[in-house]
C-alpha cells in the first residue's frame, strides 16, 4: 500500500512540476515564436484551462499522500516537532509548497481571468505587463519546484540513512 501511495505522490509531483517545466522551457517560447499575440493568448487560455484541472488534482493527491507518507515515516515525531534534521527539511519543504500553492491559486483564479479579458481586446501595454507578470510567476514556480525536489531528495536520503 505504501508503494502505491508513494507512486501516486511521485506521479502528482511529475504532473505539476513537469507541466511547469514543459510550459516554460518548450511551450511558451514556441508559442511566442509562432503565433500572433491574439492567437497565442487563445491557445494558452485553452492549455491553462486543461492544465488547471491537472494542477488542482495534483495538489489534492499530494496533500493526501504526503500526510500518509509523513505519518508513516519513522523520523516523524509529531506535528511541529522539528527535533531532527528530517523534520526541519520537511518543514522548509512545506513552506515552499505553501508558497507554490499560493502562486498557483493567484495565477489561475486572479491573474489568468484578467489576462483573458484584456487579451480579448488585442495587444496593449497593460496586457504586456500582465503577461510579463505571468511569466515571472511561472519561472518562480519552476524554481520553487526545483527547490522542493531538492529538499525531497535530501529528506529521502535522511530517511534511508536514518
Amino acid at each position: 500500500m505504501l508503494s502505491i501511495i508513494n507512486w501516486l505522490h511521485l506521479l502528482a509531483t511529475v504532473v505539476w512540476i513537469g507541466g511547469i517545466s514543459s510550459n516554460i522551457l518548450v511551450l511558451l517560447p514556441s508559442v511566442r515564436e509562432s503565433l500572433d499575440p491574439r492567437s497565442a493568448g487563445a491557445l494558452m487560455a485553452s492549455v491553462m484551462k486543461r492544465y488547471r484541472i491537472l494542477i488542482y488534482a495534483s495538489i489534492s493527491v499530494l496533500l493526501i499522500t504526503g500526510v500518509v507518507m509523513m505519518l508513516l515515516n519513522k523520523l516523524y515525531i509529531g506535528l511541529l516537532q522539528i527535533d531532527n534534521s528530517w523534520s526541519q527539511i520537511v518543514l522548509v519543504k512545506h513552506i515552499f509548497i505553501g508558497v507554490m500553492v499560493i502562486l498557483v491559486i493567484y495565477s489561475f483564479e486572479v491573474l489568468a481571468p484578467k489576462v483573458r479579458l484584456i487579451a480579448s481586446k488585442g495587444p496593449s501595454p497593460e496586457l504586456a505587463v500582465l503577461q510579463n507578470l505571468q511569466m515571472r510567476m511561472a519561472v518562480a514556480g519552476f524554481v520553487i519546484g526545483l527547490v522542493i525536489l531538492l529538499l525531497t531528495g535530501i529528506a529521502t536520503s535522511i530517511t534511508a540513512l536514518g
